[in-house]
């Protein structure tokens, strides 16, 4: 706004207001012969007019008023610097008509109206500033990368929007302890107080106004009374949200992400001093997770083109999503599968033809399986080949993994290959239709986690077991299990009907040069991501490849600095081998051909051929111990007879191809693609697992010793181990029939007959089995009410009744001599199911009476 008035005879003052802040403007303004001078820059006075100038007009002898600003505050400049305050006042206040001499005539001052004087005018601050050299001091800019306890508020400070702001003043309460509340909180307009009294008005002199300034997009605080007479406070009310609380607990989160709501209120406390909710800390962990994740439906709409980013910098690689189509056009996430050209290639270059696949659970918001290809390097150590993400792990998804592994790796249908999995039925199908030529071994020590389940416990069993597993010969093999089927002939069919052939290395084919009987290859790859799985789908993704990425890069680096012709891990094995050597004698027998010996262990030796009577030597193509024993009495070196997989040269080339880096999501390439969204989550009974149920003949963990060794729950109905009396399984089902038998003869002692029931009709349980639903409950009567009402009772059903009853009570008794003696008292106190409960209600509301209450059979009284 501004206003004219008329100070002197010759020049005219114009006050301006400009944001609530008074400043003199005097302009001289003299009448004869004004000279319209457009797009003068005096100062920002912060007018919102959209042509941001304003006229001003100066006498006939055309003197620009810019030179007289700069004759004027020249020597002002010079002096000393000034602060902001006092620059725009000097400019603005300095009467700049004072040396200016007048016409010798008298100038008579007319009435004056002119546009100008009316307007409001914006005067940008730049134009001065340049044309007379000066510097102005700028207003603060908020830096939200500040220590959160360090953030004051200051008059004019510039914030990027009003949250920016508001998490500033919420630091500030928090360090300060002061009970902020916003007395107005708008889009365009914030007023902030400290404390408040009984009657909910302010009771402290700090005072805050912000709002939206007009030139910039920007929130600025425009007024500010920074004094406080209050107290420090613990709690701060609504200052403190969830959001605030998940943004400062970001790093926290990332570095434990089980971080536990009791854990954060006390972290909260001890690092913040303030007191906080769990709730609110639910809520602030869901929103960190959001905010280090990002949103989860905005994450999956990012799959096409992270796809395609993979496929720019890593040409020749497969990369393949498939969604589920819904009628009205939808796509939600279905699997993808992921084949990097660098890894698969050095594969093919360098690693033996065994893979070992496993699937394991997806433990973030939306769950599924992660399905995975390991293979082994020239140094015995894991390959990740490929990966993909699955809703559920069965058949169909193997099936349609091991096409795209077997394609992307040109193995066909399988020949010449070896993979090693665990016990899947779908898995196994899966392998014996798309891979019928390969060789599948089974993992030896799930078939031996198994074994213990079913009672084969022990430490001869376990020595038992895995020496049969392990031997290399079929008769050292049978020889074994001639021992397990004199200890027990149940173990011996038991692991007779899990097929040797997949288990044992005696049948393992030899041209892979591995002899491996665990998949503990692709356990320990699952564990090298298991963080990783606890993210969303690109997040996790992106950390399984920076993971292969770097681990690449490292075994490259690693195989550059040995100076040696075979992978250390091999060398280690064959200088274990060498001092056990020493105890075979070894007796030569023409060329090449050796037989050692140790006491009545026997075994021909052809080093031409690389041969063994064990059979070690085939399987792993690394000499065993007679081989060494061999080539040591011919003064040979032993690393000589090593297969080609095991050398460094084939180290180097399954590390050769580098994965390549890529952009980040911002500069990925567009795809024009439908949007796909999450998958539909079916929610599952009972709290979310996170973590598997592992059996106790597992490996301990960092933090939990295992089982082994240890006092095991016992079942006091079946003496079983592994479960309680709760969750037997005898006495469910015991339970089961004994609640059907109740269900009948509760039913008939109290009247309900049905037409059609005959003693022809009762099982050996007493129950008629074709009135019973799954649940066994059964549902006589439910279906003919109106039948007990219409119908009509002749005499002979009531001793038809009590025979079928003497027959329930004698079989009862007869099954309850092979029960545990307290089963009757556990049914007693059995909790009817719902439908259970209906079902007697209904068949009690119609009763024959038999003392004489009711007027006949025919007649039966009716009970409400």
């Amino acid at each position: 706004m501004s206003r004219a008035a008329s100070v002197s005879r010759d020049s005219l003052n114009i006050d301006v207001y400009h944001q609530g802040v008074f400043s003199p403007n005097p302009l001289v303004y003299f009448h004869p012969d004004k000279v319209p001078v457009m797009g003068l820059d005096v100062l920002d006075a912060g007018f919102d007019d959209d042509d941001n100038q304003i006229s001003i007009y100066i006498d006939d002898h055309h003197e620009p008023l810019l030179d007289w600003i700069e004759e004027e505050k020249a020597e002002e400049w010079d002096s000393g610097t000034e602060t902001y305050e006092d620059d725009v006042d000097s400019v603005l206040s300095d009467d700049l008509s004072v040396d200016h001499e007048a016409d010798d005539e008298d100038i008579q001052w007319p009435e004056v109206v002119d546009p100008f004087l009316s307007q409001k005018n914006l005067i940008p601050q730049r134009g001065i500033e340049e044309e007379a050299g000066g510097k102005v001091k700028k207003h603060p800019i908020h830096d939200p990368n500040q220590k959160w306890d360090t953030m004051m508020p200051e008059l004019g400070m510039k914030f990027s929007d009003r949250d920016e702001l508001k998490h500033m003043l919420t630091n500030y309460a928090v360090s300060k302890g002061y009970s902020l509340w916003y007395e107005k909180n708008e889009a365009k307009a914030l007023l902030v107080r400290c404390s408040k009294n009984e009657k909910g008005k302010p009771s402290c002199p700090f005072r805050l106004w912000a709002s939206p300034m007009n030139k910039e997009n920007s929130f600025q605080i425009k007024s500010l009374i920074d004094k406080h007479n209050c107290a420090r406070q613990q709690k701060l009310g609504c200052l403190v949200t969830y959001k605030w609380i998940g943004k400062m607990l970001i790093p926290d989160i990332l570095e434990r992400p089980k971080f536990s709501y009791r854990k954060m209120a006390e972290v909260v406390r001890k690092d913040y001093g303030l007191k906080v909710s769990l709730g609110q800390c639910r809520n602030a962990k869901y929103f960190a997770l959001d905010e280090i994740s990002g949103n989860l439906v905005s994450h999956y709409e990012k799959l096409w083109n992270y796809g395609a980013e993979l496929l720019r910098v890593n040409p020749g690689s497969t990369v393949l999503i498939e969604t589920n189509h819904t009628p009205d056009a939808t796509h939600y996430f279905k699997r993808m599968y992921i084949c990097l050209k660098s890894i698969k290639d050095g594969w093919i270059e360098g690693c033996r033809r065994v893979i070992g696949v496993d699937g394991c659970f997806l433990k973030g918001i939306c769950r599924g399986e992660l399905l995975t290809a390991v293979g082994r390097d020239a140094n015995n150590q894991m390959y990740p080949l490929a990966w993909a993400v699955v809703p559920v792990e069965n058949k169909e998804t193997w099936m349609w993994f091991i096409d795209l592994l077997l394609e992307d790796i040109e193995m066909g249908d399988g020949r010449g290959l070896t993979i090693i999995s665990d016990q899947h039925k779908g898995l196994m199908e899966a392998v014996k239709e798309r891979a019928p030529s390969c060789e599948h071994r089974n993992c030896a020590r799930h078939i031996y986690a198994n074994f213990k389940k079913k009672g084969f416990t022990g430490v001869e069993f376990r020595r038992l077991f895995w020496s049969a597993a392990k031997a290399t010969t079929d008769s050292n093999f049978r020889s074994y299990m001639r021992e397990i089927r004199t200890m027990s002939t149940e173990a011996y069919e038991h692991l007779i009907e899990r097929d040797p052939n997949t288990w044992c290395r005696a049948f393992f084919e030899p041209q892979t040069c591995c002899d491996a009987v665990e998949n503990g290859i692709s356990e320990s790859f699952n564990a090298a991501i298991v963080e990783a799985r606890k993210k969303p789908i690109i997040t996790m993704l992106e950390e399984i490849r920076l993971y292969v990425m770097e681990r690449m890069y490292n075994q490259k680096i690693k195989g550059h600095k040995w100076d040696m012709e075979i992978c250390p891990s091999i060398k280690k094995r064959i200088e274990k081998m060498k001092e056990e050597q020493r105890y075979w004698d070894v007796i030569p027998s023409g060329e090449e051909e050796y037989e050692v010996k140790l006491a009545h262990e026997v075994y021909v030796v052809h080093l031409e051929s690389k041969t063994c009577g064990c059979r070690a030597w085939q399987l792993s193509g690394i000499p065993c111990v007679h081989a060494i024993a061999a080539i040591l009495y011919l003064n040979g070196n032993a690393e000589d007879y090593v297969a080609v997989w095991f050398k460094t040269s084939m180290f180097g080339s399954c590390y050769r191809y580098p994965v390549k880096p890529i952009n980040g999501a911002n500069m990925w390439p567009d795809v024009l693609f439908d949007p796909i969204l999450p998958p539909r989550r079916r929610r599952m009974p009972g709290r979310p697992k996170v973590n598997r149920m592992k059996c106790p003949t597992e490996n301990e963990g960092k933090h939990k010793i295992n089982k082994t060794g240890m006092s095991i729950s016992r079942c006091s109905n079946c003496h079983q181990e592994g479960h309680n009396k709760r969750r037997c399984p005898l006495l469910k089902e015991a339970n089961k029939a004994t609640v059907s038998e109740g269900d009948v003869e509760e039913g008939i002692s109290e009247g309900d007959v049905e037409e059609g029931i005959s003693q022809d009709g009762i099982s050996e349980d007493g129950v008629n089995e074709d009135r019973i639903n799954e649940d066994g409950v059964s549902e006589v009567g439910i279906g003919e009410e109106e039948a007990v009402e219409e119908g009509d009772i002749e005499d002979h059903q009531e001793d038809e009744i009590e025979q079928q009853e003497d027959e329930i009570d004698h079989q009862e008794n007869h099954h309850h001599q092979h029960q545990p003696v307290f089963f009757q008292h556990f049914v007693a106190n059995k909790r009817r199911l719902p439908s259970e409960r209906i079902t007697k209600l209904k068949l009690r509301k119609k009763v024959v009476t038999k003392d004489g209450s009711g007027e006949s059979t025919e007649h039966p009284v009716t009970i409400n």
